[in-house]
């Protein structure tokens, strides 16, 4: 190989490189060119084109006419307003005729000027479609009421009224009465000398309040609409009084605060209980009628009673009913008065109240109410009393205070007994259950109780009972996912995806590992709302190596305190210690590295065979045919071919050497 060959090959590998280098960088340009020439360019260009002015966006070269057509709209569309001086807001009762006073102005804004005129004005209410009491509570009075008003101009003011009878059917409350005005605009065209004219229509509203309720109204009062009332100075009632025996008489007076009453009937609330009604029945005809009571209106109810022989001493309330119409709608009402017992009877009843009860599903015992499940109730009532025997006991359920539970179809919330000796018990049973929704936790049931003993004296007693209510609990556990690689000597952390498919919040949750895993404490998750959803992430160790099933047991409770525990099967696998795996690991290497032979083979070929080149390269170069003086060498290789280094013999078959004066100098 030649020094100029050798310079040639270096100048193309030069010239490669450089050009391989530059790729990144023509790459990079075209990128940025294709950034820089955008659409807005490529369109301001267009523009230049085709010869238009891109520099000025949205202006027209080409000059447009004046619009000559213009209207100016008003900032308020109505061309009389109502002012604020005089303005009132007219007051009645259901029946009133009111007085609606409408002062009038031009709004200058809609009138400029003085060639501006209003003419033509007509002004009637504007009476809704719907003439119903909540949007019109008046009754027309004219089958026409229209005013009429000539001609206003600018700075004119007029003022029209109109009458309105409010009617019964109205209630309380402040109503709008809208107005609807027509008239005619008039104004000079000063350029053409002529007149231009315009109808317009637009409305104004007044304001009327209604300070009562009318007789047709259908408005009750919602506490009851009599009561008693005050006929002293003080404004109250003095209670009468009476013993046992004594007959009585009651003047009650009694005042409408409601609305107007019609067709009212009030009546006293007998009771068998002493303490509610202690007077003795000898009328069926205890009730008061009234045909017409007005509102604030006292009236007097009297009756005439006997007081019981076994009233016992002290006040007793007294109530009352009424059933009436007010403003023509249908209600009723309530409302109670006292009595005084004096020197009453003095016997007292036994003590009966609840001493146990159990709850039982299915004949079954059980220690709660479960959500949906039908159950029975055995209350057992105890007489206290030593010598004196409860009869005609009454025991009813009160569920006031226990929205979670009800009666089951078919039950009832009341047990009778006959009887209970003095000392005795008795069982009676209802049929209960908690609602499917109902919550978790202790519900409180109450329970009245009412007896009488052998002498009619009349006894009672409320207690309560708390029942532990239950929802059926539901926590369903996913696949456990195991991350890393187990190994006996090594922890994993196994991950359990909980779900809570129940009613009811789960409580404590938490998990531990057996059989052949370990663990230095349960994992503890908390607590888990239902239809919620968490994981239970459990680091363990090994007990077992190899392939094998373990378990982990997931437990929690509810809120009365019961556990509840299901199994979780994790399937694992197991190494011996983590020096085997590292072993097996090489191993694998290893014949990884024997499966591929022929590529080392292919390697060390190429290595001989740059090794040759390499070797052959140098011995050209010791030998002179490459590098620097490589001509000289093979011209001093042609004169050693014709003369021999020992002596310059000629040797066998070479000619002696000759001078053919080639050598100008005169060196041989």
């Amino acid at each position: 190989m030649k020094r100029e060959t050798v310079k040639r090959v270096l100048t193309l590998l030069i010239c490669v490189l450089m050009t391989v280098s530059l790729l990144p960088a023509v790459a990079m340009a075209e990128e940025v060119t294709e950034d820089v020439i955008d659409d807005s360019t490529i369109e301001a260009y267009t523009s230049y084109e085709n010869g238009e002015d891109a520099g000025v966006s949205g202006v027209s070269v080409t000059d447009e006419k004046p619009n000559t057509d213009i209207k100016v709209i008003p900032s308020d569309a109505n061309a009389l307003i109502l002012m604020d001086t005089g303005a009132q807001s007219p007051k009645g009762v259901p029946g009133q005729v009111v007085k609606i006073v409408l002062p009038l102005a031009v709004n200058k804004e809609y009138l400029p000027s003085e060639k501006y005129m209003l003419r033509n004005i007509n002004i009637y209410p504007d009476v809704p479609t719907d003439a119903s009491v909540s949007n019109w509570p008046f009754e027309l009075i004219y089958a026409s009421d229209v005013q009429h008003l000539k001609d206003m101009s600018y700075n004119s003011t007029a003022e029209v009224w109109f009458e309105f009878k409010i009617s019964e059917f109205a209630s309380k409350g402040r109503y709008a009465v809208p107005f609807k005005i027509n008239a005619t605009v008039w104004r000079e065209d000063a350029v053409n000398g002529t007149t231009i004219t315009e109808d317009v229509t637009f409305k104004v509203s007044a304001y009327v309040t209604v300070t009562d309720n009318g007789n047709m109204s259908g408005v009750t009062t919602s506490f009851g609409s009599l009561q008693v009332a005050g006929t002293n100075a003080g404004g109250s009632y003095t209670v009468p009084t009476g013993t046992p025996n004594q007959t009585i008489s009651m003047r009650i007076p009694v005042i409408n605060v409601g609305g107007t009453l019609t067709s009212v009937t009030v009546y006293p609330v007998v009771s068998a209980a002493l303490d509610e009604f202690p007077f003795v029945i000898d009328s069926t005809n205890l009730g008061k009628y009234f045909d017409y009571w007005a509102s604030g209106e006292v009236k007097y109810l009297d009756y005439t009673f006997t007081v019981s022989p076994f009233a016992t001493s002290g006040n007793k309330s007294i109530k009352f009913k009424a059933n009436y119409f007010e403003n023509s709608a249908p209600a009723e009402g309530s409302f109670s008065t006292q009595f005084t017992v004096i020197d009453g009877y003095d016997a007292s009843a036994m003590s009966v109240m609840v001493q146990s009860y159990k709850l039982y599903v299915d004949d079954t015992e059980v220690s709660g109410l479960m959500a949906g499940e039908e159950t029975e109730l055995r209350l057992t009532l105890i007489n206290n009393s030593k010598y004196d025997t409860a009869k005609k006991i009454i025991s009813s359920l009160v569920f006031t205070n226990s929205p979670g539970l009800t009666l089951c179809v078919g039950g009832t919330d009341t047990a009778y007994a006959d009887s209970i000796k003095p000392g005795g018990t008795t069982v009676l049973k209802y049929k209960i259950m908690a609602k499917q929704d109902a919550e978790v936790g202790p519900a409180m049931l109450g329970i009245n109780l009412t007896y009488e003993t052998t002498e009619a004296v009349a006894g009672k007693a409320a207690q309560n009972i708390m029942l532990p209510v239950s929802q059926k609990m539901d926590v369903l556990a996913g696949t456990p996912e195991v991350y890393g690689t187990p190994s006996k000597d090594k922890e994993a952390t196994i991950s359990v995806p909980l779900t809570n498919m129940g009613r009811a919040k789960a409580m404590n949750i938490r998990v531990l590992a057996t059989d052949g895993m370990t663990a230095s404490t349960p994992c503890y998750v908390g607590d888990l709302l239902a239809g919620g959803s968490t994981s239970a992430d459990v680091t363990v160790g090994f007990s077992k190596i190899g392939a094998f099933v373990g378990k982990m047991i997931l437990q929690y409770e509810d809120a009365n305190g019961e556990t509840y525990s299901q199994d979780i099967s994790v399937p694992l696998s197991v190494a011996e210690s983590s020096a085997d795996t590292d072993a097996n690991s090489v191993n694998a290497k290893k014949d990884g590295t024997d499966s591929r032979w022929w590529l080392w083979l292919l390697i060390l070929i190429l290595a001989l065979i740059l090794i040759g080149i390499v070797l052959y390269v140098i011995i050209r170069y010791k030998r002179g045919e490459i590098g620097p003086g490589a001509e000289n060498t093979a011209a001093l290789d042609d004169f050693d071919d014709d003369f021999d280094a020992d002596g310059g013999t000629p040797g066998i078959g070479e000619k002696p050497l000759t001078y053919d004066g080639s050598n100008k100098d005169g060196n041989v």
